[in-house]
């Protein structure tokens, strides 16, 4: 009997054990593809926010016989719907499933610029292509017989594999446009060819001025003699610009440089015998950033940090935040966790440098920073928000800074940005970056006076330089000491010489990957005597 009361619970704790369903969530863990190898890309750039690849294809590779070489995820775990290695047709976008505990669709996408041109004798401007419809204008003087010119340069298709059918020499006939087929990799496509006369024989298109340089660009006859010539208002000598040839038929363009801020000049574009109308222009104001060398501080914010403004200040430009850093959040559990410093024992102009120090704060990795903007809060222990950029109108061409590096050893690794391998033992990047743009601060998350907001808990908001609304960019990475003060001027690249910015961004780290809390704890970043070159 002893034995059959032992036998009924554990037949009883069995049956109920069995009916308890594993409710118990499976963790969420995306995948990701860590780096893709493709022959014949000249990039591959991936995306984990918007889980896509992008690859650019050299213009020689056959856009339908690509070779995925290999690919590795970040975790091992991750499988895929179908085999991603191998030739792929890549002239439409291709959609893999990956998984670990759930699925995610990730595209790869290709795209393959390819260089075309085509010019004619007797051209005037730059010849319009529509690789789209396939169709080419090029644009002859009113004098130029269309049903008897001369072809002078032709690519349609990628260099060195294509063929034209007619020969190129052997089209004259313009009247009613020229068709010509063009194969490359097995396969043809047809383009039209059209002359149009204009009358028109030099034309200025556009003339930008910034503080001490001006951006001109015109069109005129190709094979005549192009150029510019300026003069300050108010002179009688013109002076001749070096002119640039755009490449296609008659386009043409300059910068005059050495200009004095805030002055009137004129200037006018010729080809040949023929001249535009004289143009005034005036150029900008050249100013510099709010205290630039640090030499203002205070405890206007905190009495844990000191801040790099004055309330008080005789300037008026001075008593209101410009800079700001990471201090707020790193120093709420005491001074001593402070990570951006003023120093007054190692400096290069003034009283002050400042000194970025990268931390582990307690739970969390903070780099060293001072930026353009204000610090936004924090998110518990996860991480914080910045809010970049000041108010800014003018374009300089360069930020020059003085810079000293203690380089560590990366230490901490928290997240990493895509294509991007860096590892425990590698030494850490200190980075200086300055961006101008146009951010509207409802797109971007921040205020109207400092539009972009970084939210390090949420990659899709960390700043993008490749992003529509920055006009210029450039920067300078630090991956090793620089055993004292070096200067650094940093060339800043604008995607237009026409568009004018609303804000400026200027940011400094010791660590350039803290928003992802990756980084050295032993990192050091000085930097002093921030100076706008125009």
């Amino acid at each position: 009997m002893k034995r059959f009361f032992i036998i009924i619970p554990l037949l009883v704790a069995t049956m109920v054990a069995g009916c308890i369903e594993n409710d118990l969530p499976l963790p969420v863990i995306k995948p990701r593809i860590a780096s893709m190898q493709v022959e014949g890309a000249s990039e591959v750039y991936i995306n984990s926010e918007k889980q896509n690849v992008t690859i650019t294809l050299e213009e020689q590779t056959d856009i339908r016989n690509v070779k995925i070489s290999s690919v590795e995820f970040q975790d091992e775990r991750t499988r895929s719907s179908w085999e991603i290695t191998g030739m792929h047709d890549m002239s439409s976008k291709l959609a893999v499933t990956l998984s670990i505990y759930q699925d995610y669709v990730w595209t790869i996408t290709t795209q393959q610029p390819i260089e075309r041109y085509f010019s004619v004798e007797g051209q005037v401007g730059a010849s319009q292509i529509d690789d789209v419809n396939r169709r080419v204008i090029v644009y002859v003087t009113d004098k130029q017989d269309v049903s008897d010119i001369t072809i002078t340069s032709l690519k349609l298709g990628p260099a060195d594999i294509t063929t034209y059918s007619p020969a190129i020499e052997s089209i004259k006939d313009f009247s009613n446009g020229a068709e010509i087929t063009v194969t490359a990799h097995g396969r043809s496509q047809r383009w039209m060819l059209y002359a149009e006369q204009t009358a028109t024989a030099v034309e200025m298109k556009a003339v930008d001025a910034w503080t001490a340089v001006a951006w001109l660009r015109a069109s005129g006859i190709a094979e005549l003699e192009n150029g510019f010539k300026y003069r300050k208002k108010g002179e009688q000598e013109w002076i001749d610009v070096k002119t640039n040839s755009a490449g296609d038929g008659g386009d043409f363009s300059a910068c005059i440089e050495g200009l004095e801020p805030l002055t009137d000049y004129e200037c006018y574009a010729f080809s040949g015998e023929n001249i535009t109308d004289i143009y005034e222009f005036t150029t900008e104001e050249a100013r510099q950033m709010p205290n630039s060398s640090f030499e203002v501080l205070s405890n206007a914010e905190s009495k844990n940090f000191l801040s790099f403004y004055d309330p008080a200040s005789t300037i008026l430009e001075n008593q209101s935040k410009w800079w700001c850093s990471g201090n707020a959040g790193s120093t709420s559990i005491g001074a001593s966790w402070a990570i951006t410093i003023p120093d007054s024992e190692d400096k290069v102009d003034g009283r002050y440098s400042v000194r970025m120090e990268s931390k582990w704060v307690v739970v969390k990795f903070a780099a060293g920073n001072i930026f353009v903007g204000e610090f936004a809060g924090v998110l518990g222990t996860k991480g914080g928000k910045v809010n970049f950029g000041r108010p800014f109108t003018l374009r300089p061409r360069k930020l020059s800074v003085w810079l000293k590096y203690d380089c560590g050893k990366v230490d901490r690794i928290d997240g990493v940005p895509d294509n991007d391998n860096v590892k425990i033992g590698d030494n850490d990047r200190a980075q200086v970056f300055v961006a101008l743009g146009d951010w509207d601060y409802r797109v971007y998350g921040g205020t109207p006076a400092s539009p972009v907001c970084v939210n390090t808990t949420e990659r899709s908001t960390f700043f993008d330089p490749k992003s529509e609304a920055v006009i210029g960019y450039g920067n300078i990475v630090l991956d090793k000491s620089t055993n004292g003060w070096i200067h650094a001027e940093i060339p800043i690249d604008y995607t237009s010489t026409s568009r004018k910015p609303t804000h400026i961004i200027v940011s400094s780290a010791a660590s350039m990957l803290g928003d992802y809390f990756t980084g050295s704890s032993e990192s050091k970043l000085w930097i002093d005597k921030v100076e706008l070159i125009y």
